[in-house]
């Protein structure tokens, strides 16, 4: 009787977990996302250095161009002639040119103590204090009021306001003056008006304001 032997049995395959090598330790999703931040902030931090860097090399053929040093120049030029002028202060007025002013600043105030009175005539008193002369160019709620008397500046030639003082009794007439060259108040270059000057060709300052009328009362 022959014996039949049978085929020896495969060793058996087991199969190994991919994610567990030997000698490899595998990191979670959270270990991941960290190292990607970190390497995104470390990838930042270079950026930013190297345009910090950019910024502050300087280009030297520049400061060796010669438009740039002419430009340097020039600038430096200007300054200095700004500083030293800014010490010296206003320049004075020549002699010559006092004259012409002192007359253009009389025929100023003349004008300006003409419209006064015409003021003074349709109003019934010089304009307040707190408002001066520019009560004459516009209208505060001044009954009589017929203006504007005046539509220029109220600067004299050295670029000083007209002084204009309301006087303390309405039977004088106001002061009026310009400071003159050296633009200060009170000192013998001033020019000033007279009360002759405050005259009109509706009348005079003096001239009193007709009286209103007391209403009829009917008869009982």
């Amino acid at each position: 009787m022959a014996v039949t032997m049978s085929k020896p049995p495969k060793p058996l395959k087991v199969k190994r977990d991919p994610s567990v090598a030997k000698g490899v330790r595998w990191r979670s999703s959270e270990e991941r996302q960290e190292a990607k931040r970190k390497i995104a902030a470390i990838r930042r931090a270079a950026e930013l250095e190297r345009i910090q860097n950019a910024s502050t090399k300087l280009d030297l053929s520049l400061l060796r161009s010669p438009k740039f040093i002419l430009g340097l120049l020039g600038f430096l030029v200007v300054l200095g002639s700004l500083v030293i002028s800014s010490f010296r202060g206003p320049r004075p007025t020549t002699v010559s040119a006092l004259p012409q002013q002192q007359n253009r600043a009389r025929r100023s105030l003349q004008a300006v103590a003409t419209a006064l009175t015409l003021y003074r005539v349709h109003t019934g008193g010089w304009p307040e204090q707190r408002l001066g002369l520019y009560a004459l160019a516009r209208n505060y709620n001044v009954p009589g009021w017929k203006g504007p008397y005046i539509n220029w500046a109220y600067k004299d030639p050295w670029g000083t306001p007209y002084v204009y003082k309301m006087p303390l009794s309405p039977f004088e007439v106001p002061q009026l003056y310009s400071c003159g060259p050296d633009t200060l108040p009170e000192t013998n270059d001033d020019i000033r008006v007279v009360e002759d000057d405050f005259t009109c060709n509706e009348g005079t300052w003096r001239r009193p304001q007709p009286e209103a009328t007391p209403p009829e009362t009917p008869a009982p």
